[in-house]
């Protein structure tokens, strides 16, 4: 298997293909040259690799395997990204054909992530061509060698995007190996996780309508169950409520002191800038259920019934934690794929294991079974205070007199519903609402929940990256777990990619502009130039000021990259910036300095930035986090 990482680049007279072997270290750069591309494709063993090319490249690659001129590849370019169309409905792609291998590093990543996103959060330059896709002519050389160059770097990004990922890959492999009928590596790689999860329990798709036919677990103590919270999931019955109604409805409802939301995917609720720290006379604990919906699957039959073999899934559990226990990491890191894939491919109605009912029962199941263990909790212990409850577990405070008890009812609850809760000892306590939240464990560990205080790459799910002012987390951590000012952590801190802010416009924009500090008055005054009397339905008038569009705005502008790296600018005038929509429909990129400063080529030096902006926001986030202003 030769992997060969590959980009394009379209314009109106001409196309760049550029391909790199990456065992070779060698670099392939083709301009309209159909047949030096046909006869590359052509050699044995290779398999393409880029990002987003299922949807886009691999269209492009097989026209031009095809002989389609350069004025067909810009035809089929637009049909995909303008009229945003399948390539598969390209009258030239249904009428060619042209095989090739390969897969995808955008399968399984957070959806909305691009590769410039990824480049972005990584410190890396991403400076764009300045060349225009809009170019009505003939590239010039420069032009040309120009447009080479930024499609190089974009497949040396890719390229370390490989090696990033190459964990996440040798498992697919792997997996693929371990199917009934074995996938050969490249079959392997271009398969989704939950594609190659159905291939390996080996599903076939069954079109089911029952998937409202719900039925309580036998062991399900309802009597601790509120009402209101029953009364919400039998609506499922409830044949007159269509399912596009049914299935957005949610639950607000008090368990404890915690607000919590009840939904069909999962239940969240909790105190909100809460803090509390153990005591001689008090313990605070965290109890999660270790594997909730893989322990749903196996021990309620959950598990999709469109496998042909119901105990495969289950000997994948045990199979798993007798690799962990040999120490074999690599097949206990492959098979946690479809243990914790399958749930989810189960609501996917494009995969083989879509199975509705099932899929309902088990996040149903799961939800009503750990509520009856925190309201079982919250009735027997007066000095018991829930802080936060989810999906798969809780966090809560008793006095210790009565911890002993608490043991043994959710030992007692373990052993009637067969789950296993994994408790964290906690010695301190910050809670900012129900997605984030800070503690530190008896060993002195530290853990965060939620993108308040989270950064770098997350595995588990689909993949992601967020390294925006990372400077302020840590800072906002050490006040907390260490009493650090956050003065000490920020200004003492020489790492400029710390200070980063990535600012980027999602799908739906079509350009960004920095504008100057002046636009919000700017865009004021014309409002207030343009408002207008409107009556309501009680016939009482009022004034309506209405959107600015960006048509509307007069001011300097410069437009600039949709993915840009900030920092908070020493300069009080160096303006922000904004995104725009088609219809000229103008937005602000949210969390962006008053005075940003792009710099996309990493050429910036920290005596341009303001540290004091990130000592001013890290003392927001305590602020969000205690109710109090540090």
């Amino acid at each position: 298997m030769r992997i060969i990482v590959y980009d394009i680049e379209v314009f109106r007279y001409d196309w760049i293909v550029v391909f790199y072997d990456v065992a070779q270290n060698q670099w392939f750069v083709y301009h309209n040259d159909n047949e030096g591309v046909r006869q590359f494709m052509l050699q044995s063993g290779i398999i393409l690799c880029g990002f987003n090319n299922k949807h886009y490249d691999n269209f492009i690659i097989k026209a031009i395997c095809c002989g389609a001129s350069p004025t067909m590849v810009k035809q089929i370019n637009d049909f995909i990204i303008d009229e945003e169309r399948s390539g598969w409905e390209h009258f030239f792609i249904r009428q060619n054909k042209f095989w090739f291998e390969s897969f995808d590093l955008m399968d399984d990543t957070q959806v909305g992530t691009s590769l410039k996103h990824i480049e972005a959060h990584l410190g890396w330059n991403i400076e764009e061509s300045t060349v225009s896709f809009t170019i009505d002519r003939p590239l010039t050389q420069k032009e040309l060698q120009e447009t080479i160059h930024y499609c190089k770097w974009d497949v040396r990004a890719t390229a370390k995007l490989l090696t990033l990922r190459k964990n996440y890959l040798d498992c697919k492999i792997h997996l693929g190996s371990m199917c009934s009928t074995p996938l050969p590596p490249a079959k392997a790689l271009y398969y989704t996780n939950a594609r190659l999860a159905a291939k390996y329990l080996d599903a076939t798709y069954v079109k089911r309508d029952d998937g409202r036919e719900y039925v309580y677990p036998d062991n399900l103590r309802k009597q601790f169950i509120p009402d209101d919270v029953l009364a919400f999931f039998e609506q499922i019955w409830d044949m007159d409520i269509p399912d596009d109604v049914l299935f957005k409805k949610k639950l607000n409802t008090l368990i404890g002191m915690c607000l919590c939301v009840y939904a069909w995917g999962g239940v969240h609720g909790s105190l909100t800038q809460y803090h509390e720290k153990a005591t001689e006379t008090r313990v605070i604990q965290n109890r999660d259920v270790s594997s909730l919906y893989p322990s749903l699957l196996d021990l309620y039959n959950y598990i999709s019934r469109n496998c042909a073999d119901p105990n495969k899934y289950r000997n994948t559990k045990n199979e798993r934690l007798a690799a962990k226990a040999k120490g074999d990491k690599k097949t206990a890191n492959t098979l946690k794929n479809p243990l914790n894939v399958t749930s989810g491919a189960m609501d996917q109605p494009t995969n083989d294991l879509y199975d509705p009912r099932n899929a309902r029962s088990m996040r149903i199941s799961g939800q009503l079974f750990l509520t009856e263990l925190v309201i079982e909790l919250i009735e027997n212990f007066k000095t018991f205070r829930l802080i936060n409850f989810n999906t798969d577990g809780l966090a809560y405070s008793v006095d210790k007199t009565e911890l002993a008890t608490v043991d043994r009812l959710c030992a007692e609850w373990e052993a009637r519903t067969r789950f296993e809760l994994e408790t964290d000892h906690i010695e301190e306590i910050w809670v900012k609402d129900v997605n984030n939240l800070m503690f530190i464990d008896n060993s002195g560990h530290i853990k965060t929940v939620g993108g308040y205080l989270n950064y770098g790459i997350a595995e588990k799910g689909a993949w992601k990256i967020n390294n925006d002012y990372t400077i302020v987390k840590d800072a906002v951590v050490a006040y907390f777990a260490h009493g650090t000012p956050v003065e000490d952590t920020i200004y003492r801190c020489d790492d400029i990619f710390k200070f980063q802010i990535i600012a980027k416009a999602g799908g739906g924009y079509s350009s960004c502009y920095r504008i100057p500090p002046d636009f919000e008055a700017r865009k004021k005054a014309w409002q207030k130039e343009n408002r207008v009397r409107r009556t309501n339905k009680d016939g009482k008038q009022s004034w309506y000021n209405p959107p600015m569009k960006w048509d509307n705005y007069d001011g300097p502008r410069s437009e600039v990259q949709k993915v840009n790296r900030v920092y908070a600018s020493v300069n009080p005038n160096m303006g922000t910036i904004v995104k725009v929509k088609p219809d000229g429909t103008v937005g602000r990129i949210q969390g962006l300095p008053e005075s940003s400063i792009i710099d996309n080529k990493n050429q910036l030096t920290l005596d341009a930035v303001d540290k004091s902006w990130y000592v001013r926001l890290a003392y927001k986030y305590i602020e969000d986090y205690t109710g109090v202003c540090a």
